[in-house]
């Protein structure tokens, strides 16, 4: 194969793959927009109140600091006004966070609590 030829097949094959990699960019997109309209849906069937009677024991509050509530997600989730606008996507943005530093927290606290559990299980496992 010549130098030209080579160089020709290149430029295609590079050509090609960022065309794949675009494509590839947006299914992602699309999947993750379809995922989250099959969360709302699934969302939407949950009875508001019922999530309200779960509410958080003493023990949890600390850890809940400043999560939204359930109400605040449920109108965040299905305004009264469904036109978006930049102010409703930046309040979307701030309980995007708040939901963010409180998934930190607890996926820190399980953490801690799994270790907490093999920590005594091999203790419990060494005094057998």
């Amino acid at each position: 194969m010549r130098a030209t030829e080579e160089a020709a097949l290149i430029a295609d094959l590079r050509h090609r793959r960022r065309e794949m990699r675009r494509e590839l960019a947006r299914v992602r997109w699309w999947r993750r927009l379809v995922t989250a309209r099959r969360d709302l849906a699934i969302a939407q069937l949950m009875d508001g109140e019922e999530l309200g009677r779960l509410g958080l024991s003493d023990a949890w509050e600390a850890l809940a600091a400043d999560a939204p509530t359930v109400s605040e997600l449920s109108d965040a989730v299905w305004p009264e006004e469904r036109k978006s606008s930049p102010t409703s996507v930046e309040a979307l943005a701030a309980l995007d966070a708040r939901l963010e530093s409180y998934e930190t927290r607890v996926a820190d606290n399980l953490e801690s609590v799994t270790a907490q559990m093999v920590r005594a299980l091999g203790q419990a496992h060494r005094g057998q």
